[in-house]
């Protein structure tokens, strides 16, 4: 499936010559994420090891990965520069490039709040920006340990949702019960 994979650039309507695709995963692609998590289990371990990041009991969450998404959890700012040497030093060895712009930082807890603009992160020689909150895999995450901001934003995608299922002009008319079934099916997320 990727040996001797290539690929086209379409654009205004134009495409480009093939050329060879030599690292990465397909984007959108069903294995994609599971080969991801096999390409990078290397790096996953080398952080756990290095019991620089969290812990909760006897189980490791300092290093959270998911397609092409990886969360350092770390308790203080020395080991959370430890684990992204670490990452360097991986990416170095098996040809990973970490981007510094679409990569966050983010110091949670009350000590926290006075050297906020002073602590600074780096990956690959790029500073880390410190942000007060981002959005990770549709959700809304925040410093301030609340939900809030979270809760607001799926309460104001259900209510379009449930918009978009009662006023869409052809779906007026219908009878209640397949309402209530797109409603269901359209309006739930199911995990």
């Amino acid at each position: 499936m990727y040996t001797n994979s290539g690929a086209h650039v379409r654009w205004n309507g134009v495409l480009s010559k093939s050329f060879a695709v030599l690292n990465g995963v397909k984007q959108g692609g069903i294995v994609s994420p599971v080969l991801f998590c096999i390409y990078i289990d290397g790096l996953l371990q080398r952080l756990k090891d290095s019991n620089a990041g969290c812990w909760i009991g006897k189980v490791f969450v300092g290093a959270l990965a998911y397609a092409d998404d990886i969360v350092l959890l770390a308790p203080t700012p020395r080991a959370m520069r430890h684990m992204l040497q670490i990452c360097e030093s991986y990416g170095q060895k098996f040809f990973i490039q970490f981007n510094a712009n679409k990569s966050a930082c983010m110091l949670v807890g009350k000590r926290f709040v006075s050297v906020r603009h002073k602590v600074q992160f780096y990956i690959d020689g790029q500073q880390i920006p410190v942000v007060d909150e981002f959005l990770h895999l549709g959700h809304t995450v925040v410093s301030q340990l609340d939900d809030n901001k979270e809760i607001l934003n799926k309460r104001n995608e259900l209510c379009g949702k449930i918009n978009n299922v009662l006023c869409y002009r052809y779906l007026k008319c219908c009878d209640p019960v397949v309402k209530v079934k797109l409603l269901r099916s359209y309006c739930t997320t199911v995990w």
